[in-house]
């Protein structure tokens, strides 16, 4: 009995030793209405508020349903994006169940070669946040205690489709971040997807500001604000985790 108690203890303090990691990972479904829809209306963003509900499943491709909350910039815009939807080939169904402004709850049941969250549920991973549809990406937040479950959504996810891992570290229980507006999350999400924080830089806040269908101007203006933000906090957060690697070094140099 002791034997086995000791057992139980390693295992559990092994457990505890885990590091929770949180990853953010932007997903352009290929030939998913998700992911067509919302490239070609780049103001609109959808937001999932509900499970998905699968009705039927065929070796090419899926029938199922879930609640989006819809938003664009403009009241106009958004009943154009809803009269688009509804004639796709592939929806079943599109009930609008409120719509005030620029905004719209939205039932919709529709055909899609394949489900994404699907795999993400199947993962060991686990959704944080609501998933959100914009530029043709719907990005999800993550989270998982080993590394490998993450790594191995995404490369499940690549199968059917485009993968971009946006954010990969340790989950921190007081990591809200800082207040971006909207617009200013767009503006970084459009920025992350097309490699312009990469090196070297693969594009210009032109291409971006195409992408966006804004102006140079309004899209230099929303990045700068949104950086202005979060740079701050990235870096004090990046040196408080280098100064306890070198404690953790310091201490494990003492030990020996």
């Amino acid at each position: 009995m002791r034997e086995d108690s000791d057992e139980f203890e390693k295992k559990w303090r092994k457990e505890r030793e885990k590091k929770l990691k949180a990853a953010t990972i932007g997903f352009y479904h290929q030939g998913c209405q998700t992911s067509t829809s919302t490239e070609k209306f780049p103001h609109v963003r959808l937001e999932q508020v509900s499970p998905v509900i699968y009705f039927k499943r065929r070796p090419k491709w899926m029938d199922y349903s879930l609640l989006w909350n819809v938003r664009a910039e403009r009241a106009s815009e958004l009943d154009e994006y809803l009269k688009y939807v509804k004639q796709r080939h592939d929806t079943k169904q599109l009930s609008v169940l409120d719509q005030s402004g620029k905004e719209a709850l939205i039932l919709i049941r529709f055909h899609s070669p394949s489900s994404s969250y699907e795999k993400v549920v199947e993962s060991r991973a686990i959704p944080s946040a609501p998933v959100i549809a914009k530029d043709g990406f719907e990005t999800y937040n993550l989270l998982a205690l080993d590394p490998k479950s993450i790594s191995k959504l995404a490369a499940e996810l690549d199968e059917i489709g485009d993968v971009k891992l946006l954010r990969v570290g340790d989950y921190r229980r007081d990591d809200k971040g800082p207040a971006l507006t909207g617009k200013q999350k767009d503006a970084l999400q459009v920025a992350l997807l097309n490699g312009y924080y990469g090196w070297p830089r693969r594009v210009g806040l032109a291409e971006l500001a195409e992408a966006a269908k804004i102006s140079r101007r309004s899209m230099q203006e929303r990045l700068r604000r949104a950086e202005a933000k979060l740079f701050p906090k990235a870096v004090k957060d990046y040196l408080h985790s280098d100064g306890e690697q070198m404690e953790k070094k310091e201490r494990k140099g003492k030990s020996r």
